[in-house]
């Protein structure tokens, strides 16, 4: 000891030791108490997905809005786009039936994931392992989807897959795991 009483390689200088041991070992461990609060990274993916929820919910209606327009309202639309791309040398062969089936299932895929985005959104509070993997499960299938768009061309899904390879990374983490009991 020091004549002040003071230990110059004491980072406490002299106080306290601290109560929570080790910084980075612990700090995943105080996510395991069950009045933790969630933690930034899973709160981040909790967000993201009730913003594509909804995004795809509305992209859904607005499919639903398409499909109740008259038939000859549409193929009037269609023969309008026909004669614009017959002018470009591209043939367009596509009828009201064939559209209308087509906004049918875009509707239903859109809806369907910002239904499962809002569901597993609002449990993710609920910290049980069944929501941690049907989130993960929820977000690889739709990453995968989205993959495949981008290999086949559709360059623009590059910012949603990018999206959701983040919010894997975040459930992944340590924090994300140590929050639903998975270190």
């Amino acid at each position: 000891m020091f004549s002040s009483g003071q230990d110059p390689n004491d980072p406490g200088q002299g106080g306290v030791p601290s109560q929570r041991g080790m910084p980075d070992f612990n700090a995943h461990f105080e996510a395991l108490r069950p009045d933790a609060p969630m933690p930034a990274k899973v709160t981040t993916t909790r967000t993201l997905m009730f913003f594509g929820g909804v995004s795809g919910m509305l992209l859904s209606l607005l499919f639903l809005m398409g499909l109740a327009a008259p038939v000859d309202a549409m193929n009037e639309a269609l023969d309008q786009q026909s004669a614009l791309l017959a002018e470009e040398g591209i043939q367009m062969s596509v009828d009201a039936d064939l559209m209308r089936s087509m906004m049918t299932v875009m509707a239903l895929v859109t809806g369907l994931y910002g239904g499962v985005s809002l569901l597993l959104g609002a449990r993710l509070s609920r910290r049980t392992v069944g929501v941690y993997w049907g989130t993960v499960v929820f977000l690889g299938a739709a990453g995968l989807i989205l993959l495949w768009g981008a290999l086949g061309g559709e360059y623009l899904m590059l910012v949603p897959l990018g999206f959701t390879g983040w919010m894997l990374a975040n459930m992944f983490s340590k924090e994300g795991r140590a929050y639903f009991g998975l270190l």
